[in-house]
């Protein structure tokens, strides 16, 4: 995994001060973790949740069996959250595709993307879906119970095939934004407003599917200490 931070010559002078000051400072500024999708990196480089099983094959991160709800509260089965710094702003880059039957079999396949993951029972979600209904392709809060919608009902569903699309979602907890995009859409095909969850990790998953993810960066700020 390679976690690049870019402080610059002034937050370099603060790090040199505080180390003869005997402190220990936290890097600053915005932070970039790439995380290796080699055959040995899947317990490195990401930390898992829930019942899925993982395999990191061929450059890629593959959810080879999909997981299955339960527990208290109702929330996705499998997740693969990026080992690295928890961070406030946030952007998750990444390619995805659904492994899952066409939806002619499995009309509400779905891929998620994770972003403010605090525990297993805090943290937002993108549900990328062939669905569109009240639960399907959506922003969702978990947040000590049962998965809430935040956002309002998207017209795009980008899993409708088993080819591989471009993802990208943003937050910006200052304002409580969420944007999501969808290949070379300039528009958010999704967006929300909610303050609840201000740092977090992120990553990616499924409710109850298998898929595939390639090319994850996530980008952001450090939280402080």
């Amino acid at each position: 995994m390679r976690n690049v931070a870019t402080c610059g010559g002034r937050a370099r002078l603060v790090a040199l001060g505080a180390v003869l000051a005997g402190g220990v400072l936290a890097a600053q500024g915005p932070t970039t973790v790439r995380p290796t999708l080699s055959a040995d990196a899947l317990a490195r480089e990401f930390t898992l949740d829930g019942n899925g099983s993982w395999s990191v094959r061929q450059g890629l991160l593959a959810l080879v069996t999909a997981g299955k709800p339960g527990g208290a509260i109702r929330r996705p089965s499998a997740l693969a959250l990026v080992n690295g710094p928890e961070m406030t702003a946030t952007t998750l880059a990444v390619e995805v595709r659904s492994t899952a039957a066409l939806p002619d079999v499995t009309p509400r396949r779905d891929a998620l993307l994770v972003v403010g993951y605090q525990s297993p029972t805090r943290f937002y979600y993108v549900h990328l879906s062939a669905a569109r209904d009240d639960v399907h392709n959506g922003i969702f809060l978990v947040n000590d119970a049962d998965r809430k919608r935040i956002d309002t009902l998207s017209q795009v569903t980008p899993l409708t095939d088993q080819q591989w699309h471009a993802a990208r979602v943003v937050r910006t907890p200052s304002t409580g934004r969420i944007e999501v995009f969808v290949d070379d859409m300039t528009t958010p095909i999704m967006l929300a407003t909610d303050a609840t969850l201000a740092w977090g990790r992120a990553g990616v998953g499924s409710f109850d599917d298998t898929a595939e993810f390639r090319n994850v960066v996530v980008t952001g700020t450090r939280k402080m200490p």
